[in-house]
């Protein structure tokens, strides 16, 4: 029986090849794109489910009470994790993890920058990452011992055995050996937490001061707890105050400074901007991409019902006779249906063909290592999809074409405008709505994205390169930096004066990648005052362009202007101050200082957060004496920015790199320019704009074969009508008109509905910038305008031939 079904579906499929290849063609679209999006987002729900123990593994969040909010972040004191391991008897395991680097000699002359998480025995015993060789009880045991992975270990060693082998990091002013006491295999594709190194967090000796180590109020890194059961964090997190109490005592107030505990399964996906040190992705975004690709699909089986519908004149026959033989409802149901998967089964097939010759370009868009495995979650996937589209696609014409009566269509009575042209105009022009939306969609969205390109960021980006200078290791931060902005000043003045460089200046911070240091401090009233902090030096108001409007800039000598800091507009006005530069910084404690300068206002940050108060300062004394808060967002090493002459960048290179190699022999060479760092920021939206243009071109796509084959129908249809009334005298113009005016009605309704709702949506999209620019009226109207002659255009071409038929021919068979 199932047979048969299949013989007949086959031979209807194939009698029809116009409609068939055209709902195969939008189906397969549909699908190919889909079945990414649709992985993609199981493969980032799946992010650190491999952890064996997952359910019972937590991250520690900080909250901290400022003057009129709390703030949240998943920086905590070095101290948090020894003292949630003695104060909860439910924590079983904790394990601090801090990001940090060093210079580290890849073979016998050369060093390159090494990157290392700083962690606590406990780590491997918390995580489950997969432990090649050596034992997760004594991996991290020994302070000078290091556990790496597969492909650090290549990259050091090639394809010898690293177990035993030493490695030469720099910690502290010295070189020290590291021996590899265990081997990790490549990190799954789907963990949060990333790393190349693991060392023994014994270490941090070398770097943070004892005073730092054991102190509340200075964070560094992320915190894990382990527990004995996932029920123990509703415990845990209410014992937390009273911890927070005994450890500080009369310096504590209740509610203003304490820990929560975050699952790791909620890690990832976040639309928190503070993700920590893990990796992690916007829910919307998953949300919006999945939105798409239902959407794409809706589309192509629209076109299937529509088309269906369209064809029930030549079906209708077919129903009448078989039901005439015997057939009943459910037979006949079935043989629609058996059609609609046939159709659905050879698209799925060329859609995972689609998928992966997309997969490369997908991956590059959204920067994922996404790879189409055929798991049986991914089965599933695939498998609902089908059911989903066979239903979607085939239900409707199923059944409405298997409930005729034989006795009506086998005596001729069936339109091709009978009964159902409402919901064939309806789901025609839902098609319009949805295309329409996208279009506007991505029009809002590249006029947003075009307008923060060209925003007046308040400093020059244009040739100016970014280089690292080597990090001078030690457990003062002070020391750290002065020494550092020491290094920096020697490549500096080897760079100044030089025809290829207009000026350098040193920054410990860059722009756009929120790496101005948070600080704050208490104001004569009791009051918190929070600001950005950037230690700078050289000719760094000159170099990027910063407009001194009061005041003067720093010397750029080294060590003048020792105790002298600018500020910018908004600090002022924070302030209510008229002239700053008569003013001092109104701090309890900041030692002697001057206020020389003020520059107008600049986005140190991206173009999502409003300007804040900033403060830069030559000398970290300066700043550091009278401060109570800090959140250090980027390394303390400095960086020398310069800004090129001229367009030859070959020479300017060959000239950062010799003098380079001049003042530091020993180490790796490396910048980047300050423009790409700015616009980095806004990957994660430029990313998501082309996936919507995309959607947006195949969902055009898709309905224009929609509407191509539904002019064509609902013209083969009509043709007798047609040849009557050029008989009549009708005029080509007359009759070509009679079907557009059809179409335009379902095409304007498409666009009078989808323009405002894109607008509603688009809102809340743009709500995430501080500064936002909407198109212009112009632009909508012109989207509206291309909508109505792209549907002229199609309707037009389909109408004209039908009018160039001979009467004669179309009437004679009557």
């Amino acid at each position: 029986m199932f047979k048969n079904y299949f013989k007949i579906a086959l031979r209807n499929l194939s009698k029809s090849k116009l409609h068939t290849g055209i709902n195969l063609i939008g189906l397969t679209l549909g699908l190919g794109v889909s079945i990414l999006i649709f992985f993609f987002v199981q493969f980032e729900s799946s992010f650190d489910n491999f952890h064996e123990d997952g359910e019972r593994i937590f991250r520690v969040e900080r909250h901290e009470k400022g003057e009129e909010e709390m703030f949240s972040g998943f920086s905590t004191p070095i101290i948090t994790a020894p003292t949630f391991a003695a104060e909860f008897p439910q924590v079983t395991h904790t394990t601090r993890m801090i990001g940090s680097s060093a210079q580290a000699y890849l073979d016998e002359a050369t060093t390159q920058t090494q990157k290392f998480l700083t962690v606590s025995p406990d780590f491997l015993e918390i995580f489950s990452f997969k432990l090649l060789q050596g034992t997760k009880e004594q991996a991290l045991q020994d302070k000078f011992g290091v556990v790496i992975t597969e492909e650090t270990a290549k990259r050091y060693f090639g394809d010898a055995n690293p177990m035993g082998k030493s490695i030469r990091i720099q910690m502290g002013d010295d070189y020290q050996e590291y021996q590899v006491t265990g081997l990790l295999e490549d990190l799954p594709a789907n963990s949060s937490i990333k790393f190349e190194m693991l060392v023994n967090d014994q270490n941090l000796d070398f770097s943070v001061d004892k005073r730092n180590q054991e102190s509340w109020y200075n964070v560094y890194g992320d915190t894990y707890v382990k527990l004995n059961e996932a029920q123990s964090k509703a415990t845990v997190e209410a014992g937390v105050e009273p911890m927070m109490k005994k450890v500080l005592g009369e310096d504590y107030k209740e509610g203003e400074y304490l820990f929560t505990l975050q699952p790791i399964a909620e890690m990832h996906l976040t639309d928190n901007p503070d993700s920590g040190m893990v990796e992690s992705t916007r829910p919307t975004l998953l949300w919006i991409l999945a939105g798409i690709a239902f959407l794409i699909l809706l589309i192509a089986c629209i076109n299937f019902t529509t088309m269906a519908i369209g064809r029930s004149t030549t079906r209708a026959k077919e129903v009448g006779v078989r039901k005439t033989m015997g057939a009943d409802f459910g037979q006949l149901v079935i043989q629609f249906l058996t059609e609609a998967f046939l159709i659905t089964i050879a698209a799925l097939v060329l859609g995972v063909v689609l998928a992966e010759v997309l997969l490369p370009t997908f991956n590059e868009l959204f920067d994922k290592k996404l790879d189409l495995v055929y798991g049986p979650s991914q089965i599933l996937i695939l498998f609902g999809l089908v059911l989903t589209i066979t239903a979607l696609a085939g239900a409707y014409p199923a059944f409405f074409m298997s409930s005729l009566r034989p006795i009506r269509v086998l005596k001729g009575n069936l339109s091709i405008r009978f009964g159902k042209q409402g919901l064939r105009k309806g789901l025609v022009a839902f098609q319009f709505f949805i295309s329409f939306m996208l279009i506007a969609s991505t029009l809002i969205m590249v006029h947003q994205m075009n307008a923060i390109r060209e925003y007046d960021l308040g400093f020059d980006q244009e040739m100016i390169v970014v280089v690292d200078v080597p990090d001078v290791p030690g457990t003062s931060f002070k020391k750290s930096i002065k020494e550092g902005f020491a290094q920096a000043e020697i490549y500096r003045q080897a760079l100044v004066g030089r025809s290829e460089v207009i000026s350098a200046g040193i920054s410990i911070a860059t722009y756009g990648d929120d790496s101005f240091w948070d600080g704050g401090f208490p104001t004569p009233e009791d009051k918190q005052f929070n600001f950005r902090l950037n230690f700078v030096g050289g000719d760094y108001v000159k170099t990027l362009g910063l407009e001194i409007v009061q005041g003067r800039d720093l010397n750029a000598q080294s060590g003048s202007d020792s105790s002298a800091v600018l500020i910018n507009e908004t600090f002022a006005k924070a302030m209510g101050w008229a002239d700053a530069t008569a003013e001092l910084l109104p701090s309890k404690k900041i030692d002697n200082h001057e206020i020389v300068g003020v520059v107008k206002d600049f986005n140190h940050n991206s173009l999502y957060k409003e300007i804040e108060p900033v403060i830069l300062a030559k000398n970290p004394d300066v700043v550091f004496s009278g401060i109570n808060t800090l959140m250090i967002h980027s390394a303390t090493n400095p960086k020398v920015l310069v800004k090129g002459a001229g367009t030859d960048f070959d020479a300017f290179r060959a000239l950062l790199e010799s003098e380079w190699e001049r003042v530091f022999p020993m180490e790796a060479f490396s910048f980047n320019f300050l423009d790409e760092t700015v616009q980095k920021q806004y990957v994660a939206d430029e990313r998501l704009g082309k996936m919507v243009f995309l959607a947006a071109c195949i969902a055009i796509l898709i309905a224009a074969m929609g509407l191509f084959a539904m002019a064509a129908l609902s013209i083969a249809g009509r043709t007798k009508e047609i040849g009557i009334r050029k008989v009549l005298g009708a005029s080509s113009w007359s009759i070509s008109w009679m079907f557009n005016k059809e179409f335009l009605i379902i095409t304007i309704a498409g666009v009078v509905v989808a323009l405002p709702l894109s607008l509603y949506f688009m809102q809340g999209w743009l709500e995430q910038f501080a500064v936002k620019d909407w198109p212009s009226w112009v632009n909508f109207l012109l989207l509206a305008i291309g909508g109505i002659v792209f549907t002229i255009s199609v309707i037009s071409a389909q109408s004209y031939r039908a009018t160039q038929m001979n009467p004669v021919e179309t009437l004679k068979d009557e």
